[in-house]
């Protein structure tokens, strides 16, 4: 299954965020770092797998919002999209996993602070996709329109 595929290396960049910025109460420095990472989409896709497969797509960035109100924003608006379908979700986990056709993506949102989340989706790479043009990148920035929030592609 794809989303099996998929699922160790959404683990994987959760495990490196997790280590990047340290859970439990913020000194100012780190405060300062986040401010400054918030709304900044970063974007990695991996090229094509053998036999033609297409690779995955990921997208992570960083809001200055609760994690339980970015997540019922999101799957907010994966069950009105027609052209999606939710396969999977968990609440607790801030989990979701949506299809369109034969492609999936899978969105986690990990709490930083109270009011600091980060919204990570993955997904499969589609050809010829740059990285301002991919599915997960566009789906990130409908979530922060949706939440009223200034995001952008790198730097």
């Amino acid at each position: 299954m794809k989303a099996m595929r998929l699922a160790p290396m959404l683990a994987v960049l959760v495990a490196f965020a997790s280590t990047l910025i340290p859970f439990g109460p913020a000194d100012a420095q780190w405060v300062f770092l986040a401010r400054r990472a918030v709304g900044r989409i970063h974007h990695m896709a991996e090229g094509t797998q053998p036999g033609g497969r297409p690779g995955y797509d990921f997208a992570t960035v960083i809001l200055d919002a609760p994690a339980d109100k970015v997540f019922a924003t999101a799957l907010a608006m994966a069950r009105k999209n027609t052209a999606v379908r939710v396969v999977m979700q968990d609440p607790g986990q801030r989990r979701l996993q949506i299809a369109e056709g034969d492609r999936t993506a899978t969105l986690n949102v990990v709490p930083f602070s109270d009011d600091v989340s980060q919204l990570l989706i993955a997904g499969q790479a589609g050809p010829n996709e740059d990285s301002t043009a991919s599915r997960v990148v566009q789906a990130v920035l409908r979530v922060c329109k949706e939440m009223n929030k200034e995001c952008q592609v790198g730097g």
